[in-house]
C-alpha cells in the first residue's frame, strides 16, 4: 500500500508586488470598500518529490467603481515531500499549502501599505479549505 506525502516549505519568494494608491484620499470621511480575489496553482515535481505553490493575492477599496488602492502580490512555496501524510499532494496544493503562505502575502500587503503613508492594510484570516469547497478560490491561469 501507496503512503501519501508529508510536505514542510523550504522556502518562499516574491514574485511579483505591486501597489498603487491615489494621492488624496480622505479615510475619515469615505466609506471605502475593499475587494480581495486569490488564485492558486501548482505543480507537483515527481522526480524530486518537490511541490511548487503558487498564490496571487489582488486587492482593492474604494467606492463603487472608483479605486483609492490597488495591490496585486504573487508569490512561489516550494514545499519538500516525504512519506505519512492525511492528504495527496492535490488535496495538499488546494488548501493546506496556501493556507501557509498566506500569512506572508498578509505581512507584505501590511508593510506596503504602511510605507505608503496610510494605516496597514491587515486581511483578516483566510479559511481555505472552506473557500475552495465554495469554489471561491480561482486557479491560476497560464498566460
Amino acid at each position: 500500500m501507496a503512503t501519501t506525502p508529508t510536505f514542510q516549505i523550504s522556502e518562499i519568494h516574491l514574485l511579483e508586488s505591486q501597489f498603487k494608491r491615489k494621492e488624496n484620499i480622505d479615510f475619515n470621511t469615505l466609506s471605502i470598500k475593499n475587494k480581495v480575489s486569490i488564485e492558486t496553482g501548482h505543480h507537483y515535481h515527481e522526480s524530486t518529490n518537490t511541490l511548487d505553490i503558487t498564490v496571487l493575492l489582488n486587492f482593492s477599496a474604494g467606492i463603487g467603481s472608483q479605486k483609492f488602492i490597488s495591490s496585486k502580490i504573487k508569490m512561489i512555496g516550494y514545499f519538500s515531500c516525504g512519506d505519512g501524510a492525511e492528504l495527496s499532494v492535490d488535496q495538499f496544493a488546494l488548501a493546506n499549502g496556501p493556507a501557509i503562505m498566506f500569512p506572508f502575502l498578509r505581512e507584505h500587503l501590511a508593510s506596503t501599505s504602511l510605507k505608503s503613508g496610510i494605516r496597514p492594510i491587515i486581511l483578516p484570516a483566510v479559511n481555505f479549505i472552506k473557500l475552495r469547497a465554495e469554489n471561491k478560490i480561482k486557479k491560476i491561469t497560464a498566460k
